[in-house]
């Protein structure tokens, strides 16, 4: 009896081990129906229809209004700090003047450039106080009058 209560645990024991190894699966942005993608037509679907079958966009067109981006991302996590961008899938749906589809474009992870990020940070214009001129020039404004405008009209602040 002590024998097989035994290997029930280990048995457990290893299954949780198991179990705890594998990739947790993430699904990021919109789940596009391969139907309802088919059923977007140029020249004939307008933005409302879209909005209809792919819902709101996952962002728009930066300088015009006039592309919608919708993105799927699947990613797989085997712990916290791995993880690993598997699939990713962006529809543009790019609109006419008038507001009808002009063309549908597929973009892919194969499709995807990485891109670098500059470590350089842009400078901020104007004094850059030590700690004694911060404090000297302090001096004097804890005890001013609360409302501005009061001062600049002539009126008491209290």
């Amino acid at each position: 009896m002590v024998a097989s209560a035994s290997r029930l645990v280990a048995g457990v024991a290893v299954a949780v081990a198991i179990s705890a190894c594998s990739p947790t699966v993430i699904n990021h942005g919109h789940r596009l129906d391969a139907a309802r993608l088919e059923a977007i037509r140029p020249g004939v679907t307008s933005r409302e229809e879209v909005r209809r079958l792919l819902g709101s966009p996952s962002t728009s067109g930066t300088l015009d209004n006039n592309t919608w981006y919708y993105v799927t991302q699947r990613k797989e996590r085997a712990n916290f700090y791995n993880e690993k961008l598997i699939d990713q899938e962006v529809v543009a749906v790019v609109f006419d003047e008038r507001g009808i589809v002009a063309r549908v474009e597929r973009n892919g992870l194969q499709d995807a450039q990485p891109i670098e990020p500059v470590a350089e940070t842009t400078p901020t214009r104007g004094n850059e106080l030590t700690l004694l001129e911060q404090i000297v020039s302090n001096i004097g404004r804890f005890n001013a009058p609360s409302d501005p405008l009061a001062r600049r009209q002539g009126r008491s602040p209290y």
